[in-house]
């Protein structure tokens, strides 16, 4: 085997991860790095790439045969359509988000419907506000929709039946069998509108690409009901963010809460900041503490499976972009 490249940007693995990597590929010259510099040098000769590496390399490494990024997005392939080209094989690291992300998306919700951080601020003033009581919220059974019900959409749907929601997916394909427990029905795109009306919850967990640039805007938001609350976990590029805020601030929809921008870190100026009823967190909602060691350990799985010619786990289109 040609060169192996772990490219690591702040990331964590083992300290025998190089012997664990040698290992499983029988072989090789292996490059643990953070430098671009050092794997520009053996470009030419790079048949795996992992982790963070550059991608706007890609194009050049006439050699590649296999990628394993670290992360589930792989957006980033809008913006090398040279790297689409490439024959290469892209593996992710979907499955290794679920628990965390719905967590975090529960977590916004309910911070949401029981109005904490309004009762958080008022704790740093030292004032006993009571007046949420007539105002705190039920997530129990509501109606909550799934816009792209893939892994972590699995992992929402669990949380939400046991709030005692009810729940709907839409996807690209809907399974041809019974949907997953805990799930209504999954629906494909073409009857997202006649499913929004329905929908107490809206969760964006959309993957970017051209279909879904925007996807939520001026009409999907006013098929909403005004009572409803959006949720974006997904990627920020498939909202329409002006057209959010005024559906906020203009009643069309009661609120938002957001992990996800379409420019991050979002910026000061934005006017998403100060919309009441809108709810932000930094993009972290995939964050586990042992998320590194995770992603390495299915490298190294896909790694003996790469070696022994067998189909390798999370395979994505690089067309489709997922």
């Amino acid at each position: 085997m040609n060169t192996i490249v772990l490219f690591l940007s702040g990331r964590r693995v083992p300290r025998d991860a190089e012997k664990r990597i040698a290992e499983c590929s029988g072989g090789g010259n292996i490059l643990i790095t953070n430098s671009r510099a050092e794997a520009e040098e053996l470009l030419d000769t790079i048949e795996v790439a992992a982790g963070d590496f550059p991608q706007d390399l890609i194009p050049r490494a006439a050699a590649l045969k296999w990628f394993q990024q670290w992360y589930a997005g792989a957006d980033w392939l809008q913006r090398y359509p040279l790297a689409r080209a490439q024959p290469f094989v892209l593996t992710n690291a979907s499955g290794v988000h679920g628990p965390q992300m719905a967590e975090h998306l529960f977590g916004l919700l309910i911070a949401w419907y029981r109005h904490f951080p309004e009762i958080f601020a008022a704790q740093k003033q030292h004032e006993w506000k009571r007046d949420v009581l007539h105002k705190a919220e039920l997530l129990y059974g509501n109606t909550l929709l799934i816009l792209g019900f893939g892994s972590v959409g699995e992992e929402v749907a669990k949380i939400a039946a046991a709030f005692g929601m009810r729940v709907t997916g839409v996807r690209r394909s809907p399974p041809s069998g019974p949907p997953p427990p805990g799930v209504e029905k999954i629906v494909d795109f073409k009857r997202l509108h006649e499913v929004l009306p329905e929908a107490d919850v809206v969760v964006d967990i959309l993957p970017y690409t051209q279909e879904t640039r925007h996807l939520m805007g001026e009409k999907t938001f006013a098929a909403m009901k005004k009572t409803a609350v959006f949720a974006n976990i997904g990627r920020g590029v498939t909202v329409d963010e002006e057209a959010l805020v005024r559906a906020v601030r203009g009643g069309i929809i009661a609120g938002a809460v957001l992990d996800v921008t379409e420019t991050e870190p979002l910026p000061p100026e934005s006017p998403l900041w100060d919309v009441p009823g809108i709810i932000i967190t930094p993009h972290y909602s995939g964050s586990h503490p042992r998320y590194d060691e995770i992603v390495f350990d299915l490298f190294l799985d896909n790694l003996g499976r790469y070696v022994k010619g067998e189909p390798l786990l999370n395979s994505v289109d690089k067309e489709l972009g997922y």
